[in-house]
């Protein structure tokens, strides 16, 4: 890879680089080569630290304080309503920073020493969150803690490095499974770890948890990245030039540097696929996100629940990630599969039915959710509601996902940074707006208008799938 070529060359080589390779044949330098198992164990490895640090759909850490935060505000003599949103969304306003380092870090230096140092600083950050001594000094720690996860940005990226395209869906929705089942774990624990042994061991849990997993990393995951080892074997071949002089090259390296770490921005600006893509899983994040702070409240305040068990109503949250993931893990390959056997080639296109039904089962969930919780309707209902939410959801994200990953090959990362960069800003600012919405509109109301706006997105889906290659085909040039 040149970057001193044109957009059209950084194509050419995001092509070659989803090409099948002959597992048979192993080759140290190439990662698509490696053992089954091998793959397997880094793609779960790197979605339990997911788990744990990424602002996913399902990630323990802002999940496990959302049933915590009134305990937390109990503890700091506060009832500031402000204060009870920011401790769950303000991990997302750090996480707007975080992608546009990361990611690129990563196309630059190779996924391995970012990944390993972003989790060192996540584990010292959330401890000085489980360890703060007030809330303004709390919402500071959960703020750097979302600064310092790199699993989001590049998880993706590994799983472009590890599997071709026809592979390549199963592995994305495993990262998400993995990744769902810190809705089951995280308020539960979370709920009776602050009733029974405070709030903090809220906190000190998942620092544990992602601790261990970190040290895992560190010991078992090489280097995925075929830019990067493309580089090593050269160098280790003796193929690399040796011609500039020093001045050339500091100059050629701190281009090179920028340029990498605006490519996120360039790839949003540039491309319309992305920008699309982008807005879409924005608001359908969002709007989780707004409902996923109610829950606590609702469940409390409405129906009567103890801390402990108000955890319990994010069960239905996690049951429908957990069945979209299977689902979208059966269905992504299948697609491509399919079409290169009818005839012999396939579109990343065809990757995106799921998003399409997806729509309007996220917009029943919406709809289900607030009229059932307006009026006191047996607590199972709004927790059905959610269900539905998280199955819309988690669909959404894990074929959008891979479908940009398709694109961008090498530059998977970076495409995934540019998501969520404004992805993240919805999640954190969008559960603002949920108590005075509700306020106003009423749950009912409320939820109706957020799945009519749902609904008004599903035409997005029908723009990629009939006009996508022609939209990605003008993407590809100019990115």
């Amino acid at each position: 890879m040149d970057e001193e070529d044109g957009h059209c060359k950084e194509t050419e080589v995001t092509v070659q680089s989803t090409s099948p390779v002959d597992s048979a044949d192993y080759d140290p330098f190439d990662p698509q080569t490696r053992s089954t198992t091998y793959k397997w164990i880094t793609v779960v490895l790197v979605a339990g630290l997911s788990t744990m640090v990424c602002a996913r759909e399902s990630q323990l850490s802002t999940i496990i304080a959302a049933p915590v935060s009134p305990s937390i505000l109990s503890h700091f003599h506060s009832d500031n309503a402000l204060y009870r949103t920011l401790i769950v969304s303000i991990w997302e306003l750090g996480e707007i920073i975080a992608p546009l380092l990361w990611g690129p870090l990563s196309e630059l230096y190779g996924r391995q020493w970012p990944l390993n140092i972003a989790n060192l600083f996540f584990v010292a950050f959330l401890a000085g969150t489980a360890a703060s001594t007030s809330i303004q000094m709390l919402i500071a720690f959960r703020f750097l803690s979302g600064a310092a996860t790199a699993a989001s940005a590049i998880g993706p990226g590994i799983v472009s490095d590890l599997f071709p395209e026809e592979n390549r869906g199963r592995a994305m929705s495993i990262m998400s499974l993995t990744g769902a089942l810190g809705p089951v774990v995280g308020p539960i624990i979370g709920s009776y770890l602050g009733e029974k042994a405070g709030w903090r061991w809220a906190f000190w849990l998942p620092t544990i948890a992602t601790g261990t997993l970190s040290l895992l990393i560190l010991v078992v995951y090489r280097e995925t990245y075929s830019v990067t080892l493309q580089k090593r074997k050269a160098k280790q071949q003796g193929l690399e030039g040796g011609t500039e002089s020093p001045e050339d090259t500091e100059k050629t390296a701190s281009h090179v540097f920028f340029k990498t770490i605006l490519r996120p921005l360039r790839l949003l600006i540039r491309s319309p696929m992305l920008i699309l893509v982008t807005l879409y899983l924005s608001v359908v994040y969002g709007y989780t996100y707004l409902v996923m702070t109610t829950i606590a409240t609702l469940f409390q305040d409405v129906y009567g629940f103890s801390e402990g068990a108000s955890g319990l109503a994010f069960l239905g949250l996690c049951l429908g990630l957990i069945l979209g993931a299977f689902l979208c893990s059966f269905l992504l390959d299948r697609y491509v599969r399919t079409a290169r056997a009818r005839s012999g080639t396939s579109k990343p296109e065809q990757r995106l039915p799921p998003v399409l039904i997806a729509c309007f089962i996220m917009s029943g969930g919406l709809f289900l959710f607030g009229w059932t919780a307006q009026y006191h309707v047996q607590w199972i209902a709004p927790i059905i509601g959610t269900g539905i939410i998280g199955f819309g959801l988690v669909s959404t994200t894990i074929t959008l996902q891979t479908y940009v990953v398709d694109l961008f090959g090498i530059y998977a990362a970076s495409a995934t940074s540019a998501m969520l960069v404004p992805r993240n800003a919805c999640a954190a600012f969008l559960p603002l707006a949920g108590p005075p919405l509700f306020k106003h509109l009423g749950y009912n109301w409320g939820g109706t208008l957020l799945a009519l706006i749902v609904l008004v997105f599903s035409l997005m889906p029908l723009i990629f799938i009939k006009y996508g290659e022609r939209l990605r085909g003008k993407n590809l040039l100019d990115a």
